[in-house]
């Protein structure tokens, strides 16, 4: 089971937690916060029910699509577009990061 630590970032900092206070939350460190949510480790099923709990979310809203494919993004815009939106990644070097047009 591989986690999306994408879509976990979003979750943590739309709650208002820094990186090191989340972690302490959860009562891991900074850095292995970081490595999860930049897809370097997954965590462990314990560790994992302890991020959800702290967000507020259930694990299977963090949990990756497939193995490889990109970030779902939402068809349309805020201004009721129905076009798809294409999603890409921001750069080669920044592969964690994925960008919506």
């Amino acid at each position: 089971m591989k986690t999306d630590g994408r879509l976990i970032r979003r979750k943590r900092i739309g709650l208002g937690h820094g990186m090191n206070r989340f972690a302490a939350l959860v009562g891991i460190s900074g850095a292995a916060l970081s490595r999860i949510e930049n897809g370097q480790r997954n965590p462990r099923p314990e560790t994992l029910k302890k991020i959800t709990d702290a967000l507020g979310c259930q694990i299977s809203e963090v949990i990756a699509e497939e193995a490889g494919a990109g970030p779902a993004c939402e068809a349309g815009s805020a201004a009721g577009n129905d076009e798809e939106a294409a999603c890409e990644a921001a750069s080669p070097v920044e592969q964690s990061v994925t960008t919506c047009k």
